[in-house]
């Protein structure tokens, strides 16, 4: 049987009050194409975090990190920190690693500060400052290595989140239909409106 093609773009990167993470709506499989996929998820009220893979894989494992982070904070009283969940998914990850499609995700979260980690199917975790994966990823990271720089402004980070997706589904056949963008600070996770994206990008 010939593999089936699939593909998606997410990236999260760290600005000055917070976090951003962004991704396409398109989902595909082989030749195939279904839009407004949501591929950004909360784990808490302070933890986000992308997806990229076989979307059964990938929507199971978030359910079950979702409930374990939800029974953690409801039996100690406390919310988990970011570095806590990531440790959490990659041991997930890990013990499932033999029965998962390949897949990848990205996951960021606010706590005394804004942090950013992605992870592969076998639970391996890299923090940095900005990332990005999927099939349009070596597109983004390209804009992102050349328009990146510390301690941007909230806008300044939505335009930039933006312009690297919206790059990627120009030249990425299995990315489009649209970007959505999470913001994770200090208030917590919010999910923009395409309005509120707009209304951003716009400004001058």
């Amino acid at each position: 049987m010939d593999e089936i093609k699939t593909g998606t773009t997410t990236l999260g990167f760290v600005y000055k009050d917070g976090l951003v993470l962004a991704a396409d709506r398109r989902v595909s499989a082989g030749n195939l194409v279904f839009s407004h996929f949501q591929k950004i998820d909360r784990i808490s009220s302070s933890i986000g975090i992308t997806m990229a893979g076989s979307v059964a894989d990938v929507q199971t494992l978030i359910k079950i990190m979702q409930s374990e982070v939800a029974l953690y904070e409801v039996r100690s009283g406390a919310k988990m920190s970011t570095k806590a969940a990531v440790g959490l998914f990659a041991t997930i990850l890990f013990n499932n690693r033999f029965s998962l499609i390949p897949s990848g995700f990205i996951i960021g979260g606010y706590d005394v500060k804004p942090e950013i980690y992605s992870l592969d199917t076998a639970g391996t975790r890299m923090p940095d400052k900005y990332t990005s994966i999927g099939s349009g990823s070596v597109i983004t990271l390209g804009v992102l290595e050349t328009e990146y720089k510390d301690n941007m402004s909230e806008e300044e980070a939505v335009k930039l989140a933006h312009k690297a997706i919206s790059t990627s589904i120009r030249r990425d056949v299995y990315t489009g239909d649209g970007v959505d963008i999470v913001l994770v600070d200090k208030k917590g996770y919010r999910k923009l409106t395409d309005q509120e994206i707009s209304k951003i990008i716009v400004q001058k």
